[in-house]
């Protein structure tokens, strides 16, 4: 009887040391799931861009958030609405529960979406936003054309810079058109520069480094369209730097004019094309004085990445399909083929 008792009691110990250990372990994984949803998923004011087709679910492909944890959170906390696409602004050191929260909003009547293109410079911009009101003309070059020195303090990557046009990133931006203030718009695009390209690719690169490779990048995003040539092109025009050559890339004339893409057609160009100016690399031995607009992120990985070729000459023909040349005769050749 009284081993009967002892087995019993040693039976209960088990169990009750079982249901411990599974009480921890439960706690641990409580413990482990609400840091994750409460700890800040963002660490500055951005933007989150919502493509047609996405989830909630797949957001912890933009999110540093596990998977799993977010799973978890949407099995217990469903969302209301569907997830639409926009570009959605989110706060410094927002979790995933004000994350999930802002996205159920509904964009009010006066929000709407202003998509800077990768070719645009500032005075394509002051255009842009000028023609919808937001601003009055020429507001926007005067606040770019040269560097506060609070906005060096805030991004260090300015300290050279003599404007902003190297750093004004060109993507899509949700804006509250009742409510546009242009210092934070442009705080926006600086930020988005940042977090975009400068924390990814150049943040290892000195100041007076990344000047030169978004110079060169703005050259290479007005002279080729196709993602598959930029890394040549970036290359040809490097090489010619490096040996001393002039870079000729006609996509530097209209700049000094302060023309807007409408205005630098073809026949501008040939007008202005032999002007001695601290922009036309066919008079001027180097990189422009700046950049002569806000290269992607893309071109700017291309110009750093080059593409290694025996080419030192291109051209487009008149469906804008591109043609190398090694040495000046071929180029001659391509010209009498390819611009008829």
């Amino acid at each position: 009887m009284s081993r009967f008792k002892k087995n019993n009691s040693k039976n209960k110990y088990i169990k009750y040391s079982r249901a411990i250990l599974v009480i921890v372990l439960l706690l641990i994984r409580f413990i482990i799931y609400d840091n994750a949803i409460n700890k800040p998923l963002i660490n500055s004011n951005t933007s989150i861009k919502i493509e047609k087709g996405d989830t909630y679910y797949s957001l912890s492909d933009k999110l540093d958030i596990k998977s799993i944890i977010l799973k978890v959170y949407l099995k217990l906390n469903p969302p209301k609405t569907d997830l639409k696409a926009w570009v959605y602004q989110m706060q410094a050191w927002d979790n995933l529960i004000n994350i999930i929260s802002n996205l159920q909003k509904e964009a009010s009547s006066s929000d709407s979406n202003l998509t800077l293109l990768e070719w645009r410079n500032i005075y394509d911009i002051d255009s842009y936003l000028s023609n919808k009101w937001l601003i009055k003309t020429g507001d926007f070059i005067t606040k770019t054309s040269s560097v506060d020195s609070g906005l060096i303090n805030k991004y260090p990557f300015l300290k050279w810079a003599i404007s902003l046009e190297w750093f004004l990133y060109p993507d899509t931006y949700s804006i509250e058109e009742t409510n546009f203030n242009l210092d934070t718009f442009i705080d926006r695009l600086l930020n988005n520069f940042k977090t975009r390209v400068y924390d990814k690719i150049l943040f290892s690169f000195g100041n007076k480094e990344i000047l030169d490779i978004i110079n060169l990048s703005s050259i290479v995003e007005k002279e080729e369209r196709d993602p598959l040539q930029k890394a040549i092109v970036a290359w040809i025009l490097k090489k010619r730097l490096e040996e001393n050559w002039y870079l000729w890339a006609d996509a530097t004339v209209c700049y000094p004019h302060k023309a807007t893409r409408e205005i630098c057609t073809p026949s501008f160009v040939v007008n202005h094309i032999y002007e001695k100016n601290s922009y036309n690399t066919r008079t001027l031995l180097w990189l422009p004085l700046s950049p002569i607009c806000n290269p992607s992120l893309e071109t700017i990985e291309a110009t750093i990445n080059i593409k290694v070729t025996p080419y030192y000459y291109y051209l487009h023909d008149t469906t804008w399909e591109i043609h190398y040349a090694t040495t000046n005769l071929e180029h001659e050749r391509n010209k009498a083929l390819y611009l008829k």
